[in-house]
C-alpha cells in the first residue's frame, strides 16, 4: 500500500511540474492514431509540419507575451486585432521603403509597442479592468485597420493595399529572401526539417525563459501574480510591471506580424487574426501557466502552441462536422484545466495521507 501511494505521489508530482509535456504527447498519440486510420504511420515530416504551422509559430510568439499578462493576473483580448495592426504596418512600411527589410522590422515593432503601451498606461496607470480595456482596444485596432485598408489615398497602390487586404508586393529584390526563405525555408538538419521562422521562435522562447528564471524583472512578474499587495510592499513597481508586460506582449505581437506578413504575404483586417487571442489564451492554458496568475513555465507554452497545432490537426483530418469542431476544442481546453485544478489537490491529499502512516508507524515503533 506504501509502495502504491508513493508511486501516485511521485506521478502528481511530475505532473506538476511537467504538464504540459504529458499533454503534449497524449495530444501527440492521438494523432498518430488519427493519421494512422487515414492509412499513414507517423514520421518526422508530421512533426516539422506542426513546427512549421502559423497556430505554432506566430500564435506561439503571441502567446508567450499572453502567458507574461496571465502571470500577472491580467488578460489582453486585443492581441488579434494587434496583430493585424503589426501585420500590416510591416507590409505598408516594406513596400513603401522600395524593399527595405529594416522598415519593415522597425515599422512592426513600433506599431506593436504602441498598441501595448496603450493598453499598459489604462491598466496599470488609469487602473483600469484589462478585461473592458483590451476588449476596447481589440474592436478599436481592428477598425482602424479596416478604415485604413478601405481608405482612398493616392499612395494605395505602392502600399500594396487592394481588394480589401495589404499584400506584398513582388517586385523588390528583397522578396525573395523574406517570403521565400524566411517565411517559407527551411534548415535540413540530419534529414530533420526546421523551418527558419520556427528557429526564430525557439530563440525567442529560450530568451523568455531565461528573463523569467534568471532576472529580477522575470521574478517580480510573478511576484506580481502571486499577490500583488506583498509584492508592493517588498519595493516592486507593481504598476511599471503591468505596464511592462503589455509592451512586451506588443512588441512580440510585432514579431508575429513580421511572421505573418513573411509567411502568408498578405493580412486582411476583416478577417486575419480573428480568435487569436482565444487561440493564444488556449495555448498558455495546455502550457501548463495557471489562469489565477503567479504559477506557469514559458517552456511550458512553447509546448502549448504545439499541442494546439496538433489539436486543430487532429480536428481537420478527422472528419468532424464544422458545426462540431469548437466543441470539440472546448471539450479539450476544460478537461486540461480541470486536471491542472484537480492534481495539486490529489497531491495534497496524498501527502497527507503519506505524514498520517509515517506518524502512525512512529507511533506503533514506540510502542
Amino acid at each position: 500500500m506504501n509502495k502504491k501511494t508513493n508511486l501516485l505521489s511521485s506521478i502528481s508530482k511530475l505532473w506538476s511540474h511537467y504538464s504540459y509535456i504529458f499533454v503534449f504527447l497524449l495530444i501527440i498519440i492521438v494523432y498518430a492514431f488519427v493519421i494512422g486510420n487515414n492509412g499513414q504511420s507517423f514520421n518526422a515530416g508530421h512533426l516539422s509540419t506542426i513546427l512549421a504551422s502559423q497556430y505554432t509559430v506566430i500564435v506561439g510568439t503571441i502567446a508567450l507575451g499572453m502567458s507574461l499578462i496571465i502571470i500577472t493576473g491580467q488578460i489582453d483580448l486585443s492581441v488579434g486585432s494587434t496583430l493585424v495592426i503589426t501585420t500590416a504596418s510591416a507590409i505598408v512600411g516594406y513596400n513603401l521603403s522600395g524593399g527595405n527589410i529594416l522598415v519593415m522590422i522597425v515599422a512592426a515593432l513600433l506599431s506593436g509597442f504602441i498598441c501595448g503601451l496603450i493598453n499598459g498606461l489604462f491598466v496599470g496607470l488609469a487602473k483600469m479592468p484589462p478585461f473592458i480595456v483590451t476588449l476596447g482596444t481589440m474592436l478599436i485596432y481592428r477598425s482602424l485597420a479596416l478604415s485604413f485598408v478601405n481608405a482612398r489615398v493616392d499612395y494605395a497602390e505602392a502600399a500594396g493595399i487592394s481588394s480589401g487586404q495589404f499584400k506584398l508586393l513582388n517586385t523588390f529584390d528583397s522578396y525573395e529572401l523574406i517570403r521565400m526563405q524566411f517565411g517559407s525555408g527551411s534548415l535540413d538538419l540530419f534529414g530533420f526539417k526546421i523551418p527558419y521562422i520556427t528557429m526564430l521562435f525557439v530563440l525567442l522562447t529560450v530568451l523568455f525563459i531565461i528573463i523569467t528564471q534568471k532576472t529580477k524583472y522575470g521574478k517580480s512578474v510573478y511576484a506580481v501574480g502571486s499577490n500583488e499587495k506583498a509584492a508592493r510592499l517588498t519595493g516592486i513597481n507593481v504598476t511599471r510591471v503591468k505596464i511592462s508586460v503589455f509592451v512586451i506582449t506588443g512588441l512580440l505581437v510585432g514579431v508575429a506580424g513580421i511572421m505573418q506578413a513573411c509567411k502568408m504575404s498578405n493580412v486582411n483586417p476583416a478577417s486575419s487574426g480573428q480568435s487569436y487571442e482565444m487561440y493564444a489564451i488556449a495555448s498558455v492554458v495546455l502550457g501548463g501557466v495557471s489562469m489565477s496568475g503567479g504559477r506557469g513555465k514559458l517552456l511550458g507554452v512553447f509546448f502549448g502552441a504545439m499541442s494546439y497545432c496538433t489539436v486543430n490537426t487532429i480536428i481537420a483530418i478527422s472528419g468532424l462536422p464544422i458545426t462540431m469542431q469548437d466543441t470539440f476544442q472546448g471539450i479539450v481546453l476544460i478537461a486540461v484545466i480541470f486536471i491542472q485544478t484537480v492534481s495539486p489537490i490529489i497531491k495534497e491529499k496524498i501527502d497527507h495521507y503519506q505524514k498520517r502512516k509515517q506518524n502512525q508507524l512512529r507511533s506503533e515503533n514506540n510502542d
